[in-house]
């Protein structure tokens, strides 16, 4: 009973202070007959004066300005993959050499001395302590963000499998530079340096990442061994390069697979590298680690003359005449 009067008196009294509010508040809106002007006839307050007065105008967007924002806006614009929100990877321009350049190192390439296990320890101890080689892994680091396999693959697809046609000449012996140093491991299960086998004989060397860039090297292969069977003095190094420890892991318990697919006479100049070669990447211009490459390298372990990709109707002709041209000279 106490409540049902609290409600039956209260709420009456609280519709009427609202509309007694309501119709104060239309009141002081509703313009005096003063403020109307007799030629508009429209009502205008005080206030409403001085809002125009302070009110600035608003200027005009210059066409210079929307077209700036539109590129950005554009180029700021994050493709995904499907429905997911991991982001699409952009095709990076490729950053090939200009055919004929002289690639390698500028000096010939030293015999690499194992120093013994208690020294390697101490140096990688030291170098973890160095401030200096922490800030070269730094920049590397730095380096490899924004890099991924599939921009490869994107290159791949809108680039194809060749960067560049070779070039028809050797590059002259004044300007070519060395082969730099590359360790690994023979078929035959011996440990040796790529530009010590070079040493003293034509090479034809290829190099591969992938089981896709075979076919590469195999095109120029073919038509060597084909041409320089018989030389004594012409050779053919294969490498094949496995940057990832977990692919190299696959690849090690693969190599009685490799030794049965490969003829027993390429066993000893059939060579296999597990590790990191961006130092060699960048002096031999290996942009995409997903194309066969194949060099010509004389007797001084210079690079003369190199080809990508899988062989046009010309880079085999011009291979072997390039050959026979460096094992003239060796004569």
């Amino acid at each position: 009973m106490f409540l049902r009067n609290v409600y039956t008196n209260a709420l009456p009294r609280l519709a009427i202070r609202r509309t007694l509010h309501s119709s104060a508040v239309w009141a002081s809106a509703e313009p005096n007959k003063s403020q109307i002007s007799s030629s508009t006839g429209k009502a205008q307050s005080p206030n409403a004066e001085k809002g125009q007065q302070q009110q600035p105008q608003p200027q005009p967007q210059s066409q210079t300005g929307t077209e700036g924002s539109k590129e950005t806006s554009q180029e700021e614009k994050i493709e995904y993959i499907g429905n997911t929100r991991f982001p699409r990877p952009r095709i990076k321009p490729r950053k090939t050499i200009t055919p004929g350049e002289a690639i390698g190192q500028s000096n010939p390439a030293e015999t690499i001395k194992k120093a013994p296990i208690k020294e390697q320890v101490a140096q990688k101890w030291r170098d973890v302590l160095s401030p200096e080689k922490n800030l070269e892994n730094r920049s590397k680091i730095i380096g490899e963000i924004g890099e991924s396999y599939f921009q490869n693959i994107l290159d791949l697809r809108k680039n194809g499998a060749k960067l560049f046609i070779a070039p028809k000449q050797l590059i002259p012996a004044n300007k070519a530079k060395f082969l730099p140093n590359l360790e690994g491991k023979t078929l035959t299960g011996k440990n040796v340096d790529v530009s010590a086998l070079c040493k003293g004989k034509t090479t034809l060397l290829t190099i591969e990442f992938v089981k896709f860039a075979e076919k590469h090297t195999m095109s120029y292969i073919s038509v060597f061994e084909k041409s320089f069977a018989d030389s004594t003095k012409a050779q053919v190094i294969q490498v094949n390069i496995e940057e990832n420890w977990a692919k190299a892991a696959v690849l090690r318990m693969c190599f009685p697979f490799i030794r049965r697919s490969i003829p027993k006479h390429r066993h000893d100049n059939y060579v296999v590298h597990y590790g990191s070669v961006d130092v060699l990447k960048k002096m031999l211009g290996i942009a995409n680690p997903l194309i066969g490459y194949a060099f010509l390298v004389d007797k001084n372990t210079r690079v003369r003359w190199y080809a990508n990709g899988e062989a046009a109707k010309d880079e085999g002709s011009i291979m072997v005449a390039l050959t026979k041209e460096l094992l003239k000279k060796t004569k």
